[in-house]
């Protein structure tokens, strides 16, 4: 049986001043939770997960009921440029936790993602589905998984996540999207690229949820449907005034090299458990643009990135 979490546990971050960590922290700091948040910079403690004498240090001293591992290394193109670094991140790091978490007691919950499954359109994938591991990325994030649940109760959330950075180098696919649509400059839509993505906040606020129940193992948290990025886009156009007529629809295939491109979560279980249906496309793309109208100030200056191709 797993174990339940109380609003009185303490909960470690890793990755706390990501996309995702940085919501995770911010939810578990307003439900009441004692957390600490662990980053190359911060916020709370400085460490780098490479570092495995550190990592296991923090957790052995801190002893947390829970920790949340959200630090990856989520560019393919990098974790193909450097499978080490991948793999250091996204699997040796993974390891270090789970066995200090079993040494400990802790609770590990394991951030993963959707790049499993291809060559089915929008279909849904559950948890048991057959998967194709087509890159580095993929078996760096597989292989992580399977070491986060050598952890007794450990929780693998797969999932596709959007939101906002606001800075720091990296622009995210939602930033990415908005910039492009107020460019009025030519950008790519792939008609065939298929995720069920959700936004950071939603994520979090599901995951939070579902840690009040007993669950562990492997679940999808996402969107309840599948959209192209074709669909996305416009669907997020269409909420924000825009045209998207100045985009190119174009297919996935002989773009993007080894990527999986029909991702699609099933939700079910995450849902049964939840007691609640998780968003569908158009609550996605309304929780995102009121994000978005609300720091459009700070992303109005934002440079695209991967420039025609999303």
């Amino acid at each position: 049986m797993g174990t339940v979490v109380k609003k009185n546990d303490n909960i470690i971050v890793f990755g706390a001043t990501g996309m995702f960590g940085s919501e995770l922290y911010t939810e578990a700091l307003s439900r009441g939770y004692d957390v600490i948040g662990v980053s190359r910079h911060g916020p709370d403690i400085s460490v780098d997960v490479r570092n495995e004498n550190d990592v296991r240090d923090v957790i052995i001293r801190e002893q947390p009921d829970i920790i949340i591992n959200s630090a990856a290394i989520v560019s393919h193109a990098l974790c193909e440029d450097d499978p080490k670094l991948a793999h250091d991140v996204n699997t040796g790091a993974v390891a270090v936790m789970a066995a200090a978490a079993g040494e400990v007691g802790s609770r590990l919950i394991q951030i993963s993602t959707d790049h499993f499954f291809s060559g089915d359109g929008r279909e849904l994938h559950n948890e048991e589905a057959p998967i194709k591991l087509l890159n580095e990325y993929a078996r760096t994030k597989y292989e992580g998984e399977n070491f986060a649940l050598t952890c007794p109760n450990a929780l693998v959330i797969r999932t596709n996540i959007t939101g906002f950075r606001d800075g720091g180098g990296i622009v995210s696919f939602m930033e990415w999207v908005v910039a492009s649509l107020e460019s009025h400059e030519k950008f790519n839509l792939f008609s065939d690229y298929y995720t069920s993505t959700i936004s950071t906040r939603q994520a979090t606020t599901a995951l939070f949820d579902l840690l009040e129940h007993d669950v562990q193992g492997r679940i999808n948290l996402a969107c309840r449907e599948a959209a192209s990025k074709q669909e996305f886009v416009e669907a997020v156009a269409k909420r924000i005034d825009r045209s998207a007529d100045q985009a190119r629809v174009i297919s996935v295939h002989g773009v993007l090299t080894a990527r999986a491109e029909s991702v699609g979560l099933d939700v079910s279980r995450a849902e049964k458990l939840l007691g609640y249906r998780l968003p569908d496309l158009n609550d996605v793309v309304d929780q995102l643009v009121s994000e978005y109208q609300a720091r459009k100030d700070k992303i109005s200056e934002l440079s695209r990135s991967h420039v025609g191709s999303i």
